[in-house]
């Protein structure tokens, strides 16, 4: 987690031995911040004199996301990420040497970005979003191109094939869909799995797309005209993600179960089982030009192979949740996830520290199981993935909570409401947040784009909504809330 980073020359050294009234460089590399510039003064030398200071991992991880992230990618140069969350975002990153910098975030959608993909030159990016959607951005101008529809459920995955011409998708439809992104329009439909397709890819050359589902089977089809070719594998226990190798003749795949390996595309057979996952495989990585593989599944366990030899190089043990999401950066070093966590996260790989803390905050505000009040203990599981109890949003996907009683519904300035809520008229009042939750957002609000978060409890319900009325009115966080709401409690029984 600390890269190299060029200095300038200096422009005074330090004698030979490295050291000024017995405090040596490393002395003065150590101390804090405010204390090295100090001591850069007191003692005559420039700061420059200095051995390079790398960015600590946490400074170089992608803070920026209000929800738990789904999707991160680095383009092939190495200078851009995109990263895709349950915020229903997509920022792009610069990742040019320095503190990696957020250039602009897309929020035009109306589902989790689970998604998302540069194509060649990193001029456009997809998007594949809970919504169904598939999303085309300009990412100079920040502008949507194109917005294709054709799913009836979520999208999960989204390929680009080679030169940029093509897109295919997974759905929980059961279908996967080839897109033409140089003409705008939809193309073949790819039907034909018995359950919900969880990834898709293009061959390398780009003839073929291949399809993973939790019927358990590996299909390959015609880019052409989307008939199926192949029933290449069928695995048993459904299959998660899937990856086609640089040598365009086998695939990388993981399963429900655990179980990751290569597939001969030719013969159908698995090649090599790698070392299985005791939880389902969830992300997958491939760089050629390292010529290696990352592997991310449930229980956080992150595998890097040397495709040479496919030994085992690296691994890593994230105990703070699963790996939705991996991008391999150019040097080879280091690695982005995308677990729970509110920002990408960067994992060096080498030179490993000898020990080495995992990143990530547990429990998180929405995994709080007990210590707390009923109604805070609902808001913290229900409502604080998406909406916060201060003025600001925090980038999350809801709007702001705070004076939510006595608001119209969808007045909340500089949030982009759904039609279903535009369109209403009732006011948020003890009575509305009961009935929006006994009944459940799609049933109170057909359309919206509020989770499913029917609460059948009516004890439940009322104690959420004994909390809402007092910690929306403090505009405090919700850990102040949480303690507040407590003391209101005990003032209130004296």
């Amino acid at each position: 987690m600390k890269p190299i980073r060029p200095m300038p020359a200096p422009k005074r050294s330090l004698p030979n031995n490295g050291t000024v009234m017995g405090i040596s460089r490393t002395t003065i590399a150590v101390l804090p911040r405010g204390l090295r510039i100090l001591a850069v003064a007191l003692f005559g030398f420039s700061w420059a004199a200095l051995p390079s200071i790398p960015l600590q991992a946490e400074e170089r991880n992608l803070k920026g996301h209000g929800g738990p992230v789904k999707a991160i990618v680095v383009s092939e140069d190495g200078t851009r990420a995109l990263s895709g969350s349950f915020d229903y975002s997509m920022i792009l990153w610069d990742l040019t040497p320095g503190k990696p910098q957020q250039l602009h975030g897309f929020d035009d959608h109306d589902g989790a970005v689970n998604d998302a993909e540069f194509l060649p030159g990193n001029k456009r990016a997809v998007s594949a979003s809970d919504d169904g959607t598939i999303s085309l951005w300009d990412l100079k101008t920040h502008t949507l191109i194109k917005r294709f529809k054709g799913h009836s459920h979520k999208v999960v995955k989204i390929a680009v094939n080679q030169d940029g011409s093509k897109a295919v998708s997974a759905s929980w439809d059961r279908t996967a869909r080839i897109w033409d992104l140089a003409n705008l329009r939809p193309g073949p439909v790819l039907k034909g799995h018995r359950n919900t397709i969880n990834d898709a890819a293009f061959s390398i050359d780009g003839k073929h797309v291949f399809t993973a589902s939790y019927d358990g089977t590996i299909r390959q089809w015609r880019t052409s005209d989307g008939e199926e070719t192949s029933q290449l594998y069928s695995h048993g226990w459904g299959v998660n993600v899937i990856a086609a190798l640089p040598d365009g003749e086998r695939l990388l795949f993981g399963g429900l179960n655990g179980f990751i390996g290569i597939l001969n595309i030719k013969t159908g057979k698995i090649d090599r089982p790698l070392r299985p996952s005791e939880r389902p495989f969830l992300s997958l990585a491939v760089n050629p030009k390292l010529n290696l593989a990352a592997a991310g599944a449930g229980d956080g366990r992150i595998s890097v192979w040397d495709m040479a030899t496919w030994k085992e190089k690296f691994s890593y043990e994230n105990p703070f949740g699963p790996a939705w999401a991996l991008a391999l950066l150019n040097d080879g070093k280091s690695l982005y996830f995308g677990s729970l966590d509110d920002e990408v996260i960067l994992w060096q790989m080498t030179p490993a520290k000898p020990f080495e803390p995992a990143e990530g905050k547990y429990p998180r505000r929405f995994q709080i199981t007990e210590g707390i009040d009923p109604g805070a203990l609902q808001f913290a599981r229900k409502c604080s993935i998406c909406h916060t109890l201060t003025p600001d949003t925090a980038n999350r996907a809801g709007p702001s909570l705070f004076k939510l009683f006595g608001r119209k519904v969808g007045t909340l300035p500089g949030y982009s409401y759904s039609k279903a809520l535009t369109s209403r008229s009732f006011t948020w009042t003890g009575e509305t947040v009961e009935a929006l939750f006994a009944e459940g957002p799609e049933n109170y609000v057909p359309g919206t784009k509020m989770p499913l978060q029917k609460m059948s409890n009516p004890q439940e319900r009322k104690a959420l909504i004994a909390f809402l009325k007092h910690a929306t009115e403090t505009g405090k966080p919700a850990n102040e809330a949480y303690v507040s709401y407590e003391a209101v409690k005990k003032k209130q029984k004296n």
